[in-house]
């Protein structure tokens, strides 16, 4: 059976008694009342739904990936209450925390359903945190899809934090998706847009955000044309754009955080935020250390400082050696570790291109996936820069954007790449589905964008300076944006 460490074998019986206590099969109602997440959601001072896992199609199978936190089981549960009030049978809508489960106790639930489920009718299954499981779930879903006809019918959610582990299963399931479209979804924390819309949600105010409506564009779309005519459009509420950016860089977007920021003072990268922030910092850490990290003997002392270390690095090339040398490891353990937090989505990196293909032999730039995670350390080595921050999700909102298009490809991470000139200077970002461009980030105000204008010129891409303020559309070849301006955009 393999390795079961920190599995726990279940017999039929318990998991039917395990079954039985599903809140919403005897009580819809009320457990739409009761149940503490859809009940913190309520409370919230905004009202936000990820919106991953609308438009499930009858017996599709669906994965779900995202970082522990981020809101993938509220999702389902809001899921859940949707199909009862669109009239799905309860009984029929059966959700497993698989997060303790052995994968022999896979094959084991879908007997127990068997028998206390409706014996009609296609079911909704919503197997929660799946990857935790230790000893090969793919291949026991596979061979339920494969040979138990009510299961190949049924409508299936996996939902993960490893994205290794659902890469393999995608690839197990091939030709098992009952037709779904979109099957492959992921969960980030919120994009900016959102994010200011929930800002102004529990602000109460309307007028602080542009108006509702446009679709956000594709990157490939910000061409000099349709550049003039946003920044015509948005230049009043331009201000508030760069207050609520550098708000989003100091707060990010997990929603237990951005519900922090709203009832306690504006925090920053200093000073990390209120207690609630703080012990979602903390609950993150001890994800990384117990989930990620959970094969290495790593204290959480030591955890903190190796984080720590990869938030100082933000917008360098990862030199694993430097980092081995100032965290007391090997250049090994290094590369284990960020290829351990890459497979737990708080990481991603932006490979060299070369091409416009990832030059997979160079050394990549290694960034977090939300700005919370730039600031976990309670005793951080500096501050990161707001620059470098600003950096970093400009191009998580550029990796977001391609995502809409494709979102079984984040693991790939080929869609937004950094180049290096032959003069070993850099440009940020550029990709294959770019359009032929190049974005530069330099978040400063004035004339100060215009350092990167020679490498921009010599690079064979028509060039855009993200700033902080700057804004200047003189030059269709060059040109210069508030970053702020270009998240909004591209949305999320």
């Amino acid at each position: 059976m393999g390795d079961t460490t920190g599995a726990i074998l279940h017999s039929t019986a318990e998991l039917r008694d395990i079954l039985t206590r599903i809140g919403w099969w005897a009580d819809p109602d009320g457990w739409v009342r009761r149940d503490p997440d859809l009940r913190r959601a309520r409370e919230a001072p905004f009202e936000y739904t990820a919106g991953v896992l609308e438009a499930l199609v009858p017996g599709g199978l669906y994965v779900l990936r995202g970082p522990r936190r981020v809101g993938k089981s509220v999702e389902i549960k809001k899921t859940v209450r949707s199909l009862i009030e669109r009239g799905e049978d309860p009984r029929r809508i059966i959700h497993v925390a698989a997060d303790e489960f052995a994968a022999a106790d896979l094959r084991r639930v879908v007997d127990a359903a068997a028998s206390i489920t409706p014996p009609s009718g296609r079911r909704f299954w919503f197997f929660d945190e799946i990857t935790a499981i230790p000893d090969g779930w793919p291949p026991a879903i596979k061979w339920l899809r494969d040979n138990d006809l009510r299961f190949g019918l049924d409508t299936v959610v996996l939902t993960g934090s490893s994205a290794r582990d659902l890469t393999e299963a995608v690839k197990a399931f091939a030709g098992r998706r009952g037709g779904a479209v979109d099957s492959d979804r992921v969960l980030l924390p919120m994009s900016f847009r959102s994010f200011l819309r929930a800002q102004d949600d529990a602000e109460g105010e309307r007028g602080g955000l542009p108006p509702a409506g446009g679709a956000p564009l594709p990157v490939a779309g910000l061409t000099p044309e349709v550049l003039d005519e946003a920044a015509r459009r948005l230049a009043p509420w331009l201000p508030d754009l760069v207050r609520g950016w550098e708000t989003y860089l100091a707060v990010g977007g997990f929603p237990q955080a951005v519900a922090a920021h709203a009832a306690t003072d504006a925090p920053s990268p200093e000073t990390g935020g209120g207690p609630i922030a703080r012990a979602l910092k903390e609950s993150l850490l001890d994800v990384i250390r117990g989930e990620a990290f959970g094969q290495s003997a790593w204290s959480r002392a030591h955890t903190d400082a190796f984080v720590s270390r990869l938030a100082t690095g933000i917008g360098s090339p990862t030199n694993r050696s430097d980092i081995a040398s100032d965290t007391g490891t090997s250049a090994n353990t290094v590369r284990r570790r960020i290829d351990a937090l890459r497979e737990s989505f708080v990481v991603w990196p932006c490979y060299r291109e070369h091409r416009l293909a990832p030059a997979l032999r160079s050394q990549e730039k290694t960034y977090f996936t939300d700005p919370i995670f730039a600031a976990l350390s309670a005793r951080p080595r500096r501050p990161v820069d707001l620059s470098l921050l600003s950096e970093q999700q400009l191009g998580m909102t550029l990796v977001r954007s391609f995502l809409r298009r494709d979102p079984g490809g984040y693991p790939n991470f080929d869609a937004v790449l950094h180049h290096r000139t032959p003069s070993r200077k850099e440009i940020d970002f550029t990709g294959p589905g770019f359009g032929g461009l190049a974005i530069e980030s330099k978040y400063v105000d004035g004339d100060r964008w215009k350092r990167a204008a020679p490498t921009l010129r010599a690079s064979p891409w028509r060039g855009l300076v993200a700033t902080r303020r700057a804004l200047d559309l003189d030059d269709p070849e060059l040109s210069a944006v508030p970053t702020a301006l270009l998240a909004w955009l591209l949305g999320g």
